[in-house]
Order: C-alpha cells, then structure tokens, then sequence
C-alpha cells in the first residue's frame, strides 16, 4: 500500500495510530480496560466448560470399591459416547431404585462408602457416571448431563423399573441435572443433596456480577425449573457449607410447588451429609415411601434439624 492509498492520503494504519495518540491518557486507559474485558469474556463464553468441570476419568469397578453386590454396565448415547453405570439389583420386591447423579470433581469411587447404604438397605441402584468421569467417553456439559439422564431414566423404565419406585439422588452440580430430569420425566421422589438455586447467578456473585447472563452456556437454574417438579422432594442441607451457602439452597427450596421436606444438618459442610445418621432419619424413610406410594406423614414443608456431625469426606471444593 502506498501513501497516496487509503484514507485521504494517508495510510490508514497511520491514521489510527495518529488518532490514538492524540486520545486523553485516561481515555486510552478505558478503551484498553474495555478490550480486555471483552477478550476475556470470549475466552470465558468460549472456555467455559474446561473451566467448570473438574473430570476424573479414572475408571474403577465396584468390587474395586468394595461393593461386592453392585455390577458395572455400559450404556451408548444417540450422539455415540459411552457411558458407565454401577448397578444394583433391589434385594426384595417394591423396593426403591436410587438413580444417582454425581457432583463436579466426584467420580463414583469416590462415593463407594456413601453407595454401601444404599447396597445394604437391599435398594436397587443406578450411579450414572457423567461424560468425563470414570470411564465415561465424552465431555460434560449441562446439555448433554440432562439428555444422559434422561435417557438412563428411559433405559430404566424399558427395564421394568417402574418410574414411580425411581428415586432421582441429585448431589451437589448433580442436583441441578436432577430437577431438569424430573421435571419431564415422572419419578417416586428426588433427593436435593446440598443444592442451589441457579449455578450462573452463585459464578455472578462471587464474580462481583461483572459478567453479563449471556455469557453463561453451563447456567443449571433450577430456580427456573422446580416448579415443574411433581415428585416428592427431600432437601438435604448443611447449615455450613461454604460451597453453596445454605441461603442459596434454601431459595430452591422455597420455590419448590410440590410437596416437599427439607433436613438441615448442623455443623455439616458441604461434604458432611454422607452419614448414617442422616440415611436412616431421612433418605431411607423418604425413598420407601417414595416406593411405596405413600405420602410423607410428616408435615409437609417443616424443616427437621439434625444434631451436629462430624464430616466424612475432605473439604476440597466442589460443586
């Protein structure tokens, strides 16, 4: 390009470098604060979900784990990822059958001592491992969590499980694929284990709400989507978790239409509901009347309180 090209003369990379340096220093300070914002909005909008999620692919099978009654299968999505499942036949006719969805960073062997109540009340079990996670192929996602629950949900029902004895345990992240698959497929109950309202909103505030809604593909509101719920819901909280604070689980649970029971674990963090104490006053009452059809004779919306545990599990951050 020549001097004589472009804009009125002169080249036009001149023209803007010109244009630039006579800019106030304060206006240049702005314009290149606003650039970088934006360039790492793209990158986040981009990169979101290598951010997110915290993948364990280590593929361990239950005997491993020492659950000697449970079996590992596989199970083929539409889109050709493979799934892995830890199953479990129910010990007696007319019980339960937990679907399990795990949190961020928690592959499944890493529940096998929460997993042997389930085994040792004779429940029948399906631990879904999401894409990513313990030998499922596949990259997690919020889109395709929800289909592959969904579609185990449907695998169950063409099983002869009924839909009614099905019990949605949503852990954590988990829980926000829980209430999305329970709002469209009918279920005996669903188990919010230390849930949230909205997963974008919980990134906002800890971000200072500097990034936009749109931003946000992974946006799990499940404030949005609880009132599609039909099923019977136990809420499960600890009155310290510091990962989801228990005002945020709380909202989710007040939102909710159907009927409902909520347990508040004192002194319990995010990891510190995994005790025997808190299966057999509340997730096995709550899963066999599930089964049974029955209603929780319970008051509908109090909220029991558990005295204070000690937690079973570390306190890295997940959610």
């Amino acid at each position: 390009m020549t001097r004589g090209d472009g804009l009125g003369g002169w080249d036009w990379m001149d023209a803007a470098a010109q244009g630039w340096s006579g800019l106030p220093g304060w206006v240049q300070g702005a314009v290149l604060t606003l650039a970088g914002v934006y360039a790492l909005w793209a990158v986040l909008f981009v990169a979101q979900r290598r951010l997110i999620y915290f993948t364990d692919p280590t593929r361990i099978a239950p005997a491993e784990a020492g659950l000697t009654r449970a079996r590992e299968t596989e199970l083929k999505t539409r889109d050709g990822q493979t799934l892995v499942l830890w199953r479990a036949d129910p010990a007696w006719e007319g019980a339960p059958h937990i679907l399990y969805l795990h949190g961020n960073r928690r592959a499944l062997w890493r529940r096998a001592r929460f997993f042997r109540m389930f085994l040792a009340a004779g429940w029948g079990f399906t631990a879904l491992a999401h894409r990513g996670f313990n030998g499922s192929t596949g990259r997690p996602g919020e889109r395709v969590n929800v289909a592959d629950a969904i579609l185990t949900l449907d695998q169950l029902a063409c099983e002869g499980v009924d839909p009614q004895g099905i019990v949605i345990y949503g852990e954590s992240m988990g829980s926000g694929t829980a209430v999305q698959a329970a709002a469209v497929r009918p279920v005996g109950g669903v188990i919010l284990h230390a849930p949230y309202d909205s997963f974008r909103d919980i990134v906002r505030a800890r971000t200072g709400w500097i990034l936009p809604r749109m931003l946000f593909r992974e946006r799990y509101d499940s404030i949005r989507q609880i009132a599609r719920v039909t099923a019977p819901i136990l809420w499960l909280h600890g009155d310290d978790d510091r990962v989801i604070p228990l005002r945020r689980g709380r909202r989710l649970y007040d939102a909710a239409q159907g009927p409902k029971y909520a347990a508040l674990v004192k002194g319990a963090n995010h990891f510190g509901i995994y005790t025997q104490q808190v299966f057999n006053q509340h997730i096995r009452f709550f899963c066999e009347s599930a089964a049974r059809a029955s209603a929780d004779p319970r008051a509908e919306g109090e909220m029991s309180v558990i005295d204070p545990v000690i937690p079973t599990e570390d306190a890295r951050p997940e959610l």
